[in-house]
């Protein structure tokens, strides 16, 4: 094969080529490499939310605690925790034996009182009320004779056969007749009372207080058994098989999982936006689904509660409707929660990582002919997720989505 010699000046030519190429192939890997790759967002129409996220816990809206109707032993416990009760169901029951033994001996002492009652209303002094009785008798007889000669005695003075003084003398008689009648019977019906209405007062007395002391003693053998006064699930236990309890200690929780609401704590500093019957997005863990709920109750008092880290936080507590969450949640399980402040329905948007600030102004960079270029936004609501768009740009106009560092005005791009 022929060689081709070049001459000095070919060489000097040849030269020249190959730093042209080199140089021109440097500035394409120089320009290549400060080009930044960006991810655009195409301006859409949608939802922008402006919202308070928080957690809150089930609670029940129905909760009952049954108590202890009586002082006794714990014998039998017909339910344990998780069980479901139905209303009026024996969840335990406590001894009777010493509440029967008490009614006993109260009967017992009303028996006895009864025996000394009738004992005490006899006719303490016989012989003295039957005196008084003959007399009375008597008495009653004699005023019946003057009765008589009165009505005689005034035929007669109206015949002129007797005189004035006469005719009264016999019904003075009669008055004095009548008064010793009056005064015997006082006596009589006296003596009777007397002699025993002071202890016969008493042992009536004693009487209603015994009948008193059984009645309650009965109500009490009533309460012996612990009732389930809802429907629900025993979600705690206070005492144990064989303890001993006192009237008015707590045996059961019982509380119904079907009517559940959801308990939050809000920040005193978000209070202002929280409204009773606002909006309240819930995550349904159990249908993996987000629920539209409403604030059923703000709480009127404000508590300290100390983080983790010590800092003192004031919040107050907040009910929201769990009614429409799926069934089988339990106690104090908790869920995320989104309260709605504010919410614009089909509007232009963009991310919320896709503009930045500047003098209070708001700008948004789009590409240019590979060129980052700014340009000016007036923006509305600003949601959790997206801001909306006023002026400035129009629906599947591109932007840059995310801004960073690495952005900047004239900043080649691709």
């Amino acid at each position: 094969m022929k060689k081709i010699k070049l001459s000095k000046k070919g060489k000097i030519i040849l030269g020249i080529v190959a730093i042209l190429v080199i140089a021109a192939l440097g500035y394409y890997v120089n320009q290549s490499s400060s080009q930044v790759s960006v991810d655009y967002y195409t301006v859409d129409q949608g939802q922008v939310i402006q919202s308070i996220s928080s957690e809150g816990k089930i609670i029940s809206e129905d909760v009952s605690t049954a108590f202890s109707g009586a002082n006794g032993e714990i014998v039998i416990f017909n339910k344990e925790v998780g069980d479901e009760v139905k209303e009026g169901d024996v969840i335990a029951k406590i001894n009777k034996d010493t509440i029967l033994l008490q009614i006993e001996g109260i009967e017992a002492q009303i028996a006895n009182v009864e025996y000394m009652l009738k004992e005490a209303i006899r006719p303490a002094e016989k012989e003295r009320i039957n005196s008084l009785e003959y007399s009375i008798r008597t008495a009653r007889n004699n005023l019946d004779r003057s009765i008589e000669q009165v009505i005689k005695m005034e035929k007669l003075y109206e015949n002129q056969a007797i005189s004035l003084e006469e005719f009264n003398g016999a019904k003075d008689q009669q008055v004095v007749l009548e008064n010793q009648l009056k005064s015997l019977q006082s006596d009589l019906s006296l003596l009777k009372k007397t002699a025993s209405r002071n202890v016969q007062m008493q042992y009536e007395s004693q009487m209603n207080s015994l009948k008193a002391e059984k009645g309650q003693l009965m109500n009490t053998l009533n309460r012996t058994d612990i009732i389930a006064d809802i429907d629900g699930v025993i979600t705690e236990k206070f005492i144990k098989e064989g303890s001993f309890v006192t009237q008015g200690s707590p045996i059961v929780e019982i509380t119904n999982l079907d009517h559940i609401k959801i308990l939050a704590d809000i920040l005193e500093s978000e209070l202002i936006d929280i409204k009773k019957g606002m909006r309240v997005k819930i995550d349904d863990r159990i249908s993996d689904t987000e629920v539209m709920s409403k604030v059923l109750k703000i709480y009127p008092k404000i508590y300290t509660e100390l983080t983790e880290l010590g800092i003192q936080q004031k919040k107050v507590n907040v009910e929201i409707d769990g009614s429409q969450l799926s069934k089988g949640y339990i106690l104090n399980q908790v869920l995320d929660l989104e309260f709605i402040v504010d919410e614009k329905i089909a509007v232009l948007r963009i991310p919320l990582d896709s503009y930045y600030t500047d003098n209070e102004d708001h700008f948004v960079f789009i590409n240019n002919d590979g060129v980052a270029e700014s340009k000016k936004i007036e923006i509305g609501l600003i949601g959790e997720d997206y801001v909306e768009i006023i002026e400035g740009l129009s629906q599947d106009d591109q932007i840059i989505e995310v801004l960073d560092n690495d952005i900047s005005e004239g900043m080649s791009i691709e």
